[in-house]
């Protein structure tokens, strides 16, 4: 199995990592709670756009899962999806940093990291395709 295929396969399985940790959002940051304190309207906003990620993130790691052959060859619109992919997690990461600086005596801080690293892991599993096929 070459590296290609491995990193595919890689990518599939945290995307759907990702999918199962986004249904444990309502509980992990207490959204039932903290949506009491938002707008109904936003309320639904956030939890429509929150929904479709969750289903995104679910059908991207079954098609990468299923079409890994495909994507591993990183020719035709598997280039260009895997660059798409690698390019979201990649700014993901990067967000993370910029954006979602933990407090140091938060309880999520450990929760940060591990996204940063899972992030960085995304992106490079579905970068390696591309640099490969070049």
């Amino acid at each position: 199995m070459d590296l290609s295929i491995i990193s595919v396969y890689t990518g599939g399985v945290l995307t759907l990592l990702m999918a199962l940790f986004h249904t444990r959002f309502e509980k992990i940051f207490g959204w039932n709670i903290e949506f009491k304190r938002v707008s109904e309207r936003n309320t639904k906003i956030l939890y429509t756009i929150h929904l479709a990620l969750l289903l995104l993130f679910f059908g991207l790691g079954i098609i990468t899962i299923m079409y890994a052959d495909e994507l591993s060859k990183s020719t035709g619109l598997s280039f260009g999806l895997n660059i798409i992919i690698s390019l979201f997690w990649l700014w993901r990461a990067i967000w993370q940093v910029a954006y979602f600086k933990p407090d140091k005596k938060s309880k999520l801080r450990n929760i940060h990291y591990v996204l940063l690293i899972i992030f960085i892991l995304l992106a490079v599993s579905f970068g390696v395709p591309v640099i490969l096929s070049i």
